[in-house]
């Protein structure tokens, strides 16, 4: 094997070491950009989730404070509400107290003060009586007649005393539904806080997956593009080399036909002698002197 040949297998086999290398940076490069691809994708989905989660948060805290309004606006009719049911338990406390003092005063139910009234004015009628014991039963009758005034009064206190109790248990079942409601609102904003809460906790550990995924998204693709520059260099190599081994390959033909013709004009001026010497020719010593151009000296006289 020349010198020629030896290098020509060299340059062939650092070729194909070279084309290896391509092909496997090749691959590296496919499975970057795959990677590359499902983070993306990766990144969009999650995107897309924290996109429907902030809408989701946006609608509760829009919930939050119709609640919240709502609350503090039962709280405001509820603060009257109380004023109210106080103003009108003091006022039923006094009508009662004023009602009972005045039944207290009478000390005689009706029935018995209106047969008592009949009675003296029966007797005024019907019996002899001077003017002493007529004046007598007048004033009783007039005593009577105070105590009859007084139990209509305490009739009327009672009247406007029921009217003020229907006042107070209105504004005392007012100020229960309303604080039942109240209630309900706080433990509905009680889950809305909470609710509220983990959807800020979920947002922010998906901002952090997001976060890391466009690290890994650079630095995958720092390396694809580092990758692509390698493969430029490595292709560059092969393309070197092939020139090489190109060149190398031609000077070798180059070569190897200068030493055939040299040695076809060897054999051929071998062939000519041994013709003048008078030797018989063979078939292939005639054709090598064909292909040098020197049978036309055998043919000449």
């Amino acid at each position: 094997m020349s010198a020629t040949e030896s290098t020509i297998n060299d340059l062939r086999q650092k070729e194909r070491e070279l084309k290896r290398k391509l092909n496997e940076l090749r691959e590296q490069r496919r499975k970057l950009i795959e990677e590359l691809r499902e983070l993306r994708n990766r990144k969009s989905e999650l995107i897309e989730y924290v996109r429907n989660k902030r809408e989701e948060l946006r609608q509760i805290i829009d919930e939050k404070r119709k609640l919240q309004s709502e609350l503090n606006k039962l709280r405001e009719e509820r603060k009257k509400a109380l004023e109210n049911f106080r103003k009108a338990k003091e006022e039923a406390n006094k009508l009662r107290n004023e009602y009972e003092l005045l039944v207290e005063s009478v000390g005689l139910p009706e029935r018995v003060i209106r047969k008592r009234i009949a009675r003296l004015e029966r007797r005024i009628e019907t019996a002899p009586l001077n003017k002493d014991q007529e004046r007598e039963i007048v004033m009783q009758i007039s005593h009577y007649e105070a105590l009859l005034q007084n139990l209509n009064r305490a009739k009327a206190i009672k009247r406007k005393l029921i009217e003020v109790m229907a006042e107070v248990e209105k504004w005392r079942f007012f100020v229960r539904d309303s604080g039942e409601k109240i209630g309900e609102i706080r433990e509905r904003l009680s889950e809305i806080y909470n609710k509220i809460s983990a959807l800020k906790e979920e947002l922010d550990r998906v901002r952090s997956e997001i976060e890391g995924i466009n690290s890994e998204i650079q630095e995958r693709s720092a390396k694809v593009d580092e990758m692509k520059k390698e493969l430029e260099e490595l292709r560059g190599q092969v393309k070197e080399l092939q020139e090489q081994i190109r060149k190398k390959f031609e000077t070798m033909v180059a070569t190897s036909r200068e030493v055939e013709e040299k040695l076809k004009k060897k054999l051929a001026e071998e062939a000519l002698k041994k013709y003048k010497a008078g030797e018989k020719l063979s078939i292939e010593e005639l054709r090598i002197l064909y292909e040098v151009g020197l049978l036309e000296e055998i043919k000449s006289p």
